[in-house]
This record gives C-alpha cells, sequence and structure tokens, in this order.
C-alpha cells in the first residue's frame, strides 16, 4: 500500500480487489430477514407513517434492498464506492427505476445528493462506525420526514455455539481474523489511524456511542444480540492506537439484549470460513497474497472442528438500534 492510500481515511474502497469479493461476501455473510425488518416494522407500527421512500446508505452489494423495495414505493440505494453500485444494479436490474434508484455518494456528502425530508425510513447497515458520527447523524435527521425512522445495524463475525467446539475453535478464528486485519488496521498514517479508531470504539461500544440528542430524537431502542461474543471484526491486540468504549445511551432509552445461539445460525465447514474470511474487508489484490501463516492457521481450525468437511454451528452477535426523528 502506498504511503497516500495508507492514509486515506475512506478506506472502505473495492480498489483492484479479486473479481469473486461480493459474491463470497453474498454467499457468508446474512440475511437481513425477519429478525431485522420485523423489528423495525414492529418499531414503526407504534408510530404510523408513510411508506412512500427509503434511504439505505452504504448500500454495498445491496442486501438491505429486497426487504425495503418489498415495504416501500421507491428506494434509494446509496453508496461511496461505484463498484459497489454496479454490482447492486445488476443484482438488482429487474427493478423498474420508479422503484429503486442509487446514488454514488457518502454518508457524510449525501445531503448534496437529495433535498430534505425525503425519506420515511433511511437504513445503515454495518457502515455507520466507518462514518463520522455527528456529520452523518445530522445528515440523516435532515433527510427524515418527521417521525421518520432511522434504522442502524451491525453484527460482527460469527462465533462457535457448540460447547465441546467453543473452547477448541473460537480463539483460533479470533487469530484468523486478526491475522486478516492487522496490515490493513495498525501502520496507516494520522487520518486513517483516526477512522480506524473511530470505527473500533463503535464496535467494541455495540453502536452505544451513537448519540441521540433529545432535541431532534425520540424513542430510541438498542436492541443486542449475543453480546456473550464479540462485535468488532478484530481484538483490540492488533490496534496501533488505544481503544476505548464509549456510551452515549441517554435515561430514556430503551435497551434490550437476548442471548441465541440460533440467532443467523449457520452450519459450516472450515472452507466456508475461509471464505467468510477472505470476503471479510475488500483487500487489493496486493495484499491478498499467498499466506503461509494464515494457512497454518486454518488447517488448525479445521483440526479442531474435527476435520475438513466436518460442519460446526455458528451464531453472530448483532445490534439494531432504532430512532424516530422529532415531529
Amino acid at each position: 500500500m502506498s504511503a497516500p492510500e495508507k492514509d486515506d481515511p475512506s478506506f472502505w474502497k473495492l480498489q483492484d480487489i479479486e473479481d469473486t469479493y461480493w459474491d463470497e461476501y453474498i454467499a457468508t455473510r446474512p440475511v437481513y430477514d425477519d429478525q431485522i425488518f420485523q423489528r423495525i416494522e414492529d418499531y414503526q407500527a407504534e408510530y404510523p407513517q408513510s411508506r412512500s421512500a427509503a434511504l439505505d446508505i452504504g448500500t454495498g452489494a445491496g442486501s438491505a434492498i429486497g426487504p425495503l423495495t418489498s415495504r416501500f414505493e421507491h428506494v434509494v440505494a446509496s453508496d461511496n464506492d461505484p463498484r459497489s453500485i454496479e454490482f447492486a444494479r445488476r443484482r438488482y436490474s429487474t427493478l423498474p427505476t420508479e422503484r429503486l434508484s442509487y446514488t454514488l455518494s457518502s454518508g457524510e456528502d449525501i445531503l448534496q445528493h437529495h433535498p430534505p425530508q425525503s425519506f420515511d425510513l433511511i437504513t445503515c447497515a454495518e457502515t455507520f462506525p466507518l462514518m463520522d458520527t455527528e456529520v452523518s447523524l445530522n445528515n440523516v435527521s435532515v433527510l427524515l420526514r418527521p417521525g421518520g425512522t432511522l434504522a442502524i445495524w451491525f453484527y460482527g463475525p460469527p462465533f462457535f455455539t457448540e460447547a465441546d467446539f467453543a473452547s477448541k475453535c473460537q480463539g483460533i478464528l479470533d487469530s484468523i481474523m486478526d491475522h486478516n486485519f492487522r496490515p490493513v488496521v495498525s501502520g496507516g498514517g494520522n487520518a486513517r489511524k483516526e477512522s480506524w479508531k473511530r470505527a473500533a470504539e463503535g464496535m467494541f461500544s455495540w453502536l452505544d456511542y451513537i448519540p441521540f440528542a433529545s432535541e431532534r430524537w425520540r424513542d430510541v431502542h438498542r436492541h443486542k444480540w449475543n453480546t456473550n461474543a464479540r462485535l468488532s471484526f478484530f481484538t483490540p491486540h492488533i490496534c496501533d492506537f488505544p481503544v476505548e468504549p464509549v456510551s452515549s445511551v441517554g435515561n430514556h432509552e430503551v435497551v434490550s439484549e437476548e442471548l441465541s445461539p440460533s440467532f443467523w445460525e449457520v452450519t459450516w465447514d472450515v472452507s466456508m470460513l475461509r471464505k467468510f474470511v477472505r470476503a471479510s474487508f475488500p483487500k487489493p489484490k496486493g495484499l491478498a497474497i499467498q499466506d503461509n501463516a494464515m494457512d497454518r492457521l486454518f488447517e488448525e481450525l479445521a483440526d479442531a472442528m474435527g476435520g475438513r468437511e466436518v460442519k460446526r454451528s455458528l451464531s453472530w452477535p448483532a445490534v439494531l438500534v432504532l430512532a424516530r426523528k422529532n415531529e
């Protein structure tokens, strides 16, 4: 990675990546089913509002587009990466433009593309910790109609749920994730380091760092699944900066937790876990090279799982934050 790239704060860009990245991403990530969208619907049912337009910020492969277009008259999918937009456009090419349109923009610049009070719902999955918190919150507040809903969710890497194997396998998987992220998290310039620090602290805080000022927001709900696991994709050990979890949870916010080994449950062998790790961050081809240390870790993981072809049960840690814009 060149010196300018090492200090680019917008580190989540698909630059010179493998062509299979998004296919592997979709194959190894949770489907945004009723676990997310039924909760959003139930929340909105308490405060009836229009379902005219929704905005998905950081759409990536478009994982939220399907559920959104089945619920709203028009959906805008936005992303700061043109390759992501193009992939999502191909994936949903059968939807007409009056149902689905696209905006090439970061969350920080989205106000340049849409007028105030354009949307009834704004969603942001796996992206909010990567964005400037104050600027992005202000933008979604401006873009939401009075009474509109903001839905932010984030999930971490899967964790082993079978007691006999969790103790043997989880530590190895954690080491694999650290090995995968170390080259991109550590060693950057000040701007990139600041961005990674914000992202890391956001994940380790389970999104509790997001502040909802009462003059703009109300009815804040934070629901967390499987807090026994780690929401961050890497441990603090690979960070060359201090990681300090932050809480901005207000006194009147609703916070709930749920331990559920069946949440988004998958049964994977080691090859599926390798695909997940490979698609956990869009590494440039220059970093996606033969890695003997990684290969050894996966061999160790396969042995701990009981063999290369053996499948083990895994679940996911996740958090969903809902807030309503004041009327």
